[in-house]
């Protein structure tokens, strides 16, 4: 295998960093636009999160050592990044908020760590069907989808801004719960459950191409809400396995063949 190819996930997991360090500086501006482009930089570096993990099993370089530096890299782009978005954010929009924005901020990024902790140490392949508790790509991605779709156009005659202390204050409490969530779909047209996820991802990008100040935060939004309406459901009937439990099966098994 050429060094290039081995060099390609970790490259692009340096891509993450490259936009949480931009995400970081912009914030630190202060301003009102430089808010919206660091929300934009953490929406691109969780892209390039998702991308980093796709390269390294389509090329088959998994390896301990991209596990270690993509959970430093999330620590600093998913954690502290959104944490000082939120920081700040709050010192101009929600002043009434302020003396308890430091707590929550850290709240957040410590959650954060936590479950990249947990993550690394339950890990025991370098596939996975889905994840324990909401990924912290995925909760920083949401707290900057929600910066971002305030200023949203359809937005303009409403006030979301006091949502966001209680937002980051329930990402953190689903980042270390036990709420089963899914992975981004393999690029296999295999198992029903997996041509779903694949349709449902080509259709929010068509729209977010669009619309894409208001795509993100539904989305975000739809991808939470499925989770804990599964788990709610689990709960009413844990007896009966789900179709959903049966497809979850199928690729585990699928990718046991890669």
């Amino acid at each position: 295998m050429s060094l290039i190819a081995q060099a390609t996930p970790s490259i692009l997991t340096l891509g993450n960093l490259f936009m949480g360090l931009l995400a970081m500086v912009n914030v630190i501006e202060g301003s009102e636009s430089g808010l919206i482009r660091a929300a934009w930089f953490i929406i691109a570096a969780a892209i390039f999160d998702a991308l980093d993990g796709k390269a390294s099993r389509l090329l088959k370089t998994s390896s301990q050592f991209g596990v270690e530096l993509d959970s430093i890299v999330d620590a600093c782009s998913f954690g502290v990044a959104p944490a000082l978005l939120f920081y700040v954010y709050t010192a101009s929009h929600l002043p009434a908020w302020q003396s308890f924005a430091f707590p929550i901020a850290f709240i957040f990024a410590a959650c954060g760590t936590l479950r990249l902790a947990r993550f690394n140490v339950q890990l025991t392949g370098f596939s996975k069907t889905s994840f324990t508790g909401v990924p912290i790509p995925t909760a920083a991605g949401t707290v900057a989808a929600f910066v971002v779709f305030t200023k949203a156009d359809i937005m303009a005659n409403v006030a979301l801004e006091p949502m966001l202390p209680f937002l980051l204050l329930g990402l953190a409490t689903l980042m270390v719960s036990n709420v089963k969530y899914d992975t981004f779909p393999r690029f296999a047209w295999d198992t029903p459950f997996n041509r779903f996820k694949l349709i449902v991802v080509l259709a929010f990008i068509i729209v977010a191409a669009f619309f894409p100040a208001e795509a993100f935060f539904p989305m975000a939004l739809s991808y939470l809400g499925f989770g804990l309406v599964r788990a709610a459901v689990r709960l009413v009937v844990p007896a009966e396995e789900s179709a959903y439990d049966d497809e979850l099966e199928a690729d585990e098994n699928e990718e046991a063949l890669v």
